[in-house]
């Protein structure tokens, strides 16, 4: 299994203690490490390395959850800058979306 793969299993055990909110098209996690106040990831449902590998219909709500995910981020912590990032590399092989808070004082 992969990183991804293992973390999203201990979310259906009930066994990771960063687990927010399931999606229909992933799940939404705390950050292990907030060296950024608010660091959040989404974690895809589906195992696949590329968003073009995805069927359409659940491509378009995973971009859209991804989306609505971002906004919960910011609202909550109010950041003067979200910055968005789609991994799928290393032993994450699995897509993964960073949401990392950025102040600009």
């Amino acid at each position: 299994m992969c990183g991804v793969c293992d973390r999203i299993q201990l979310i259906k055990e009930g066994r990771n203690p960063y687990f927010v909110k399931e999606l229909e098209t992933g799940y939404v996690v705390l950050g292990d490490h907030q060296r950024f106040q608010g660091y959040t990831v989404f974690l895809c449902k589906e195992h696949a390395s590329e968003l073009h590998f995805l069927e359409k219909e659940f491509k378009n709500h995973f971009l859209q959850e991804m989306a609505l995910t971002a906004e919960a981020v910011y609202r909550a912590f109010g950041p003067d800058k979200l910055n968005y990032e789609l991994l799928g590399s290393g032993n994450f092989t699995h897509m993964h979306w960073h949401f990392l808070s950025q102040n600009l004082w």
